[in-house]
């Protein structure tokens, strides 16, 4: 059975004992629902992959069989090698989907994982904050393709990034909740390789603190972990620039 995709999350790679590091993607098939398809071949997202894609776009595949395989019932098991990019989304297209199914972290909270594991919120965001994570002498940094071959080395983490944050404007709670979007990960790695350490952190906060967030039209994707079953933001949805302009055209529909 094959499907489509419309790519909104790319959390941070995890370990598989037998693949080394894993991929988790999810957004919203093309009948609507919430998808989390996995494993996506860490090769996927190399410069010379023919099957690459990004946050904001289409895919199909074809699922290995149409249930999910972790108690999730998002959570779908595809065919590696079946991955097709399509096209990219707009971003106005984009936020009329995820307005449609917005909701809060309490509300979220309250479902059995059996119910639901993945959701959108609006943040009312506060800061961002980081703390040391533990990084094992142990940790093989050696990445391998899904076919058992060396594909390139990873730099383990040695910092959480959290989003303080309210849910809706009504929201009585503070949230502190980690982000596990791929992007901010591979931004400190990058400014780690120019800075000290206080520094990076400071400027991935700088960036996914205040030059990204646009109130209103920023969104957090977020979801269950699958082991702890605690919930965690799994991607950082972001209008760009040029998204600004054309969301600020109202539409005939919004004139009546």
């Amino acid at each position: 059975m094959k499907e489509r995709l419309l790519v909104l999350a790319k959390a941070a790679p995890v370990q598989s004992a037998k693949y080394r590091y894993l991929v988790c993607v999810a957004g919203i098939t093309e009948s609507g629902e919430w998808r989390r398809i996995f494993p996506i071949p860490w090769e996927v997202f190399s410069g010379k992959s023919k099957n690459k894609f990004t946050k904001k776009q289409w895919i199909e595949y074809e699922l290995v069989e149409d249930k999910s395989p972790d108690g999730r019932p998002e959570s779908r098991k595809i065919k590696k090698q079946s991955i097709t990019p399509l096209h990219t989304e707009s971003y106005k297209s984009i936020k009329k989907l995820l307005e449609e199914r917005l909701t809060d972290m309490e509300t979220l909270q309250n479902k059995k994982r059996q119910e639901c594991s993945l959701g959108v919120v609006k943040p009312i965001i506060k800061d961002m904050v980081w703390t040391d994570r533990e990084v094992s002498s142990k940790d093989d940094v050696t990445q391998l393709t899904l076919d058992g071959t060396e594909f390139i080395r990873l730099e383990p983490l040695d910092k959480k990034f959290q989003y303080v944050f309210k849910c809706s404007p009504t929201c009585p709670t503070e949230h502190k909740i980690m982000c596990e979007d791929w992007e901010i990960e591979e931004l400190y790695r990058k400014l780690k390789k120019k800075y000290d350490e206080n520094k990076a952190c400071n400027l991935v906060r700088d960036k996914f603190l205040n030059k990204i967030y646009y109130e209103g039209h920023t969104y957090f994707i977020v979801g269950t972990h699958n082991r702890w079953n605690t919930w965690l933001i799994v991607s950082v949805l972001y209008p760009k620039k040029e998204d600004l302009k054309i969301l600020s055209i109202k539409s005939l529909d919004e004139f009546m």
